[in-house]
Parts: C-alpha cells; structure tokens; sequence
C-alpha cells in the first residue's frame, strides 16, 4: 500500500491485525506489532498515539486522529521500566499546534509525503520530472503521464499520487536510463 499526502503525516505499521498487551495494574494496553507508542485505554476504549513528544488520540485506529489533550491518569502509572523510558519522558507531552494526517496500515506500506503541492523540475536530456519536495524518489512522465516511485529497491507507478499504484521496475521508460549520476535522485 502506497499512501499520500500533501500536509503533515506519519505512517503507522502494524504486522498484522493489532495485537494488545496489557500492562500490568493499569487500563492501558499496548500494540506490541509496531514499533510506535501505540496504546488502547480499555475504559473508554479510546486509542493514543505518541508522535515525538505530543500525543494524538482517535476512537477509532483508522482515523480521525486529533490532538489528545489531557491523557487518563493511567499513563502516569506506567511502571518504572525501559521499556516505557521514552513514553514517560514526553507526559504529559507538548500541545500539538498542526494534526498530523495518522495512515495506519495493518500490511506493508509507504507513505509519499509532499510539501505542499508537487513541485516539479525537469530532469536534464530526459522527458522526466522530479518531485523535488519530497524526501521521496518521485519522477512524472511530462507534466500529465505516470507518477514512478522508488521505494525498497523497486519502481511503482500510478497515474496520480493517489493509485492505484502498480509494479513497474520491468516496464520503466528508457529516460530513466538517461538520469545523471549527479542527479540528486
């Protein structure tokens, strides 16, 4: 899965369907198959997230996510432990001014995160565009023809960043072959 978005985001993997952990005299419980604070406060059935140092919230892990405001008292029990060194650190955590977008993906996917609009510049003797305000490896074909992404050593297309996206390493254009090795991608 291949997830977009044009204002801030994070992607949240989980392998798999979530699968919770109690912790031990609290009514939290823990996502163990992700490698995010991700916790279920079990009385209001109510998730929390732990995004740097502030904290987003939804009622549901597919989203809406807002900023989660005051957290339940569980969280200042947590035991004193390794394990919970960072989450404890960053409570009651800092107010968020911008929401990011929170993708939660149960399967493997990546997340193309844009500035803003795309911003394209021509990649030099090619046809080949490249989005250049992405961390992403994004190209376009002209101005209107497929999106190509790089990620995990393979190529993807789409007609828009929106997808459906498609394998597309043995079906690449031959400007590809014509990028520089200067190029910044």
């Amino acid at each position: 899965a291949i997830f977009f978005s044009k204002t801030p985001a994070v992607m949240v993997n989980l392998d798999g369907e979530p699968i919770w952990s109690p912790i031990k005299d609290i009514d939290l419980k823990f996502a163990v198959n992700t490698n995010w604070d991700l916790f279920q406060h079990v009385p209001t059935n109510t998730y929390y997230l732990r995004n740097n140092d502030s904290w987003l919230k939804a009622s549901d892990l597919k989203g809406a996510w807002s900023a989660a405001g005051t957290l339940p008292d569980s969280f200042k029990k947590l035991p004193d432990e390794e394990n919970w060194k960072d989450v404890k650190a960053n409570l009651p955590g800092k107010q968020v001014r911008n929401v990011p977008k929170v993708f939660v993906s149960n399967q493997p996917a990546e997340l193309i995160l844009l500035t803003g609009e795309p911003s394209y510049l021509l990649v030099p003797g090619t046809t080949l565009l490249w989005v250049s305000n992405t961390e992403s490896d994004v190209f376009r074909m002209g101005k209107s023809g497929l999106v190509y992404y790089l990620v995990a050593g393979r190529w993807f297309s789409a007609a828009d960043f929106t997808g459906p996206w498609g394998f597309a390493t043995p079906s690449l254009p031959p400007d590809f072959k014509k990028i520089p090795l200067e190029h910044e991608r």
